[in-house]
């Protein structure tokens, strides 16, 4: 059931009712508004009370007291799940906060789990459900996200979907007034769709539960999280946000390592994080090989990953020899790690023959390959894609992200994620070396 459908395009209600249509909902859907009457070819109910079935789920697209009124009649009509979209609650002051203390006393009073309020919805693409105001269409998989705020999310659902990752499920918790954070990751632990998770914060009310819940979750399903509120100004923001009161930064940080829970410092950087552990195996350890074209780029990448606990040992005796054999006896090029092939890596089947020979030598748990864009010299993407396998391969090609979209979606298959610059790039190698196998 949606209160609030309207024929206003402008409007949330509106926006609710296409986007679950437009989402390609298959089960009942029962517009409520007492004049409208139809909706796009969907009868309109004037009320809850005459629809003839009992609805699994309520969305609510009313203002801050009519959605009181209507959770309410929700709990009377035996509806056990709602959405409430509406602000205008906790984060205004007092007498939203007692707002709010109603609508939360009357989802526990009739049992119903409640999503929000000030919440911009939910999407689960195993059922085609998209209850959000902002219409899309994902591509479905293994990634799953969950912020406190509907911008946040926004952002990583983004940057998700151009780094082509496929989409489980998108929670937007809101000002979290029956159920927490930590109530949706304890659902998503059990969820067979759901391969790793993003998490937004700006705070929770059972701190401790979360990070022990996330670090137990962790060992199977990596979380990634990213938490705001590092300085004053932000804090207040979060508490007129959604109600959040911030604690101390550093602690956090500090828990989410002794749980071994990965805390980066970005939307971004959460999105490259899930794109590496969602596409390739996981590293045996931290010991990590560089092949290039271009010097300058590995010296960078030396550096980012070096500061995330990364070695960079020298080749074993047997692959410099197969390394001699791919570019001659006496290569214009000093033969070390990271490597840099000048001219003759510009061959896609040159950097293909040297990766295959450094990710073949056991001093190695993952091998990083830098490829910059040109109108003549290929991506090695075929080279590549031929060398995934239980060693770890991340390829970063410098280029615009039109300029390797095809390459994205190759290497993805074969297990290898691409990134287009040397930040999104040692961001997702360092992502894999956090979650090393026995390490994490």
């Amino acid at each position: 059931a949606v209160f609030g459908a309207t024929a206003e395009k402008e409007r949330v209600g509106y926006n609710i009712l296409a986007s679950i249509v437009h989402g390609g909902f298959a089960g009942d859907l029962y517009p409520v508004h007492p004049r409208l009457g139809e909706w796009q070819g969907l009868k309109v109910y004037p009320s809850l009370e005459e629809i003839p079935d009992t609805p699994d789920l309520a969305v609510i697209a009313l203002s801050e007291g009519r959605t009181v009124e209507a959770l309410a009649r929700c709990g009377e009509k035996g509806v056990r799940a709602a959405v409430c979209l509406a602000g205008g609650f906790k984060e205004t002051g007092e007498a939203g906060a007692r707002l709010e203390a109603e609508l939360a006393a009357t989802a526990r009073r009739y049992g119903i789990a409640l999503v929000g309020p000030n919440t911009l919805g939910i999407i689960n693409t195993g059922a085609n459900l998209y209850v959000t105001f902002y219409p899309m269409r994902l591509t479905g998989g293994g990634v799953s996200l969950i912020s406190q705020s509907g911008g946040m999310g926004l952002t990583m659902l983004y940057r998700a979907m151009e780094e082509g990752l496929g989409i489980a499920k998108f929670v937007v918790v809101g000002n979290r007034s029956v159920l927490d954070v930590a109530d949706y990751l304890a659902w998503l632990e059990d969820d067979p769709q759901t391969k790793a998770v993003g998490l937004f914060l700006e705070g929770v009310n059972d701190a401790r539960r979360l990070v022990e819940l996330a670090g137990r979750i962790n060992r199977t399903k990596p979380v990634v999280v990213y938490k705001a509120g590092e300085s004053e100004g932000a804090a207040y923001a979060a508490l007129t946000h959604t109600g959040s009161m911030v604690g101390s930064h550093r602690l956090y940080l500090d828990s989410c390592r002794q749980h071994g829970i990965y805390a980066v410092e970005s939307a971004e950087a959460v999105v490259s994080a899930l794109k590496a552990l969602t596409t390739a195996p996981r590293p045996a350890g931290r010991r990590v090989a560089v092949v290039t074209h271009t010097a300058g780029p590995g010296i960078v990448i030396l550096d980012r990953l070096s500061r995330a606990g990364a070695v960079f040992p020298p080749f074993a005796p047997a692959t410099m020899e197969a390394i001699r054999g791919v570019m001659g006896e006496n290569p214009p090029v000093v033969i070390k790690n990271p490597l840099d092939a000048a001219g003759a890596g510009l061959s896609p089947a040159v950097i293909g023959q040297l990766t295959r020979a450094v990710c073949a030598d056991p001093s190695f748990d993952l091998v990083l390959v830098i490829f910059c864009l040109h109108a003549n010299w290929p991506f090695p993407t075929a080279e590549l894609a031929a060398l995934a396998g239980e060693k770890p391969v991340v390829a970063c090609y410098i280029s615009t992200r039109a300029g390797m979209a095809k390459e994205q979606e190759t290497l993805a298959a074969a297990g290898v994620p691409v990134y287009h610059s040397l930040e999104e790039a040692a961001r997702g190698a360092s992502a894999l070396m956090w979650y090393a196998r026995g390490e994490s």
